[in-house]
């Protein structure tokens, strides 16, 4: 403690508190008290005691620390793909930062970060959006507190918003083979990748990170171990996303879509002399099989072929002042195969953990809650068992 001046009674007491967990300064506590010698005495005691009590953070880190060291550490640890971590940063640079990464952590508060919420939502952000810069907060602050630099998440506190759940279109049968035969006239890949995706359930990024090494013609099984993502236009091929790796049995029509296009890809092949590298992709646009199709190709040919399958009804209402019927729409997008897939499966009454194997889910439980809308008929069954029993 000091006096200043000498015999003011004005004392500048100051404790030293550890050092900075981020830039390893000291740091001091200073409190300002008024009185005697004795009371000053007393009164830095106190502040010993509150200062050993951990009531003062250990660190003066501003939410744009944070978050740049935590980005780091998932990714050093692996926690996170390199898609992952990319659309972290985009979404970080793009608002949180500009919004808190001033702000202390030890002075964000869980207002603060409701208000931010809620202004998100007033320039047009959907709940869904805001909720996953929620999540980022929270894991950051998550691990903030495990390194020591706070005592409690301020996000634990926050109130995100509850995003609405999406209403799941998933295409019929006869618009699916719609789609694959119309596919197959100008676009032989992706007719492969629309057949490939309602039969296996796979998710785009496996599809294209097929070789036909991975696939077992006779005994009907594909085998699903890794994944392609796309990161800033570059490709990056890695485990699948839950790191699973799976193996999808084929009936004869499956057999016999893949025996169909591997014809195709040798004829190609053939036809320009350029012959096939080893381990081909399944799909390449490329004679030689060697590059795979990018995950962002499929999306973009899928969609052009989605608004072309679409067109005649479009026109042919527009001719007669209509509006389009639901049944004349075609507004899906590519992982709705998966979706087509998974609702197929349980409402013809394959149990859930089979389908969850199938389709690569962590748990079970995340079937049931995402699919739930498939039981119904599920239920129908069980319940002309039931009938049956009581009837006999």
């Amino acid at each position: 403690m000091t006096e200043r001046p000498p015999g003011s009674g004005a004392w500048r007491l100051r404790a030293y508190a550890g050092r900075d967990t981020v830039t390893d300064h000291p740091i001091q506590i200073t409190r300002s008290f008024r009185g005697t010698e004795t009371a000053a005495r007393k009164a830095l005691a106190k502040l010993v005691t509150e200062v050993e009590a951990g009531k003062f953070v250990r660190s003066r880190v501003t939410v744009s620390e944070l978050l740049d060291k935590w980005l780091a550490h998932i990714e050093a640890v692996g926690k996170a793909r390199p898609k992952t971590i990319y659309e972290y940063r985009r979404k970080i640079d793009g608002r949180i930062r500009p919004a808190l990464g001033s702000v202390r952590l030890n002075r964000l508060e869980p207002d603060t970060l409701d208000g931010w919420y809620q202004r998100w939502l007033a320039e047009g952000l959907s709940p869904s959006t805001v909720r996953i810069y929620h999540s980022i907060l929270s894991a950051s602050c998550r691990q903030a507190v495990k390194w020591g630099w706070i005592d409690r998440a301020p996000t634990d506190r926050a109130s995100a918003p509850t995003p609405k759940s999406p209403t799941m279109k998933v295409p019929t049968p006869a618009q699916l083979s719609a789609m694959v035969a119309a596919a197959a006239i100008d676009d032989p890949v992706l007719a492969a990748a629309i057949a490939l995706a309602a039969l296996t359930g796979a998710r785009r990024g496996e599809l294209v990170a097929l070789r036909w090494s991975d696939i077992d013609l006779e005994v009907g099984i594909v085998r699903i171990e890794r994944g392609i993502t796309v990161v800033g236009g570059v490709a990056h091929e890695g485990p699948t996303k839950t790191h699973q790796v799976r193996r999808v049995a084929l009936d004869e029509v499956g057999v016999e879509t893949l025996r169909r296009h591997w014809r195709f890809v040798v004829d190609r092949s053939d036809l320009v002399e350029s012959p096939l590298v080893d381990h081909p992709y399944v799909l390449s646009y490329q004679a030689h099989s060697g590059t795979p199709v990018s995950p962002d190709t499929v999306t973009h040919r899928f969609k052009a072929l989605c608004t072309k399958l679409e067109a005649p009804a479009r026109a042919m209402a527009k001719k007669r002042g209509r509006d389009l019927t639901a049944d004349e729409r075609w507004p899906f997008h590519f992982h709705e195969l998966r979706h087509f897939s998974v609702t197929t499966l349980l409402a013809a009454g394959v149990d859930v953990r089979t389908v969850a194997e199938r389709h690569g889910h962590a748990q079970a439980t995340m079937t049931l809650n995402r699919y739930a809308h498939a039981l119904p008929e599920r239920d129908r069954v069980a319940a002309g068992v039931l009938g049956r029993a009581l009837s006999s």
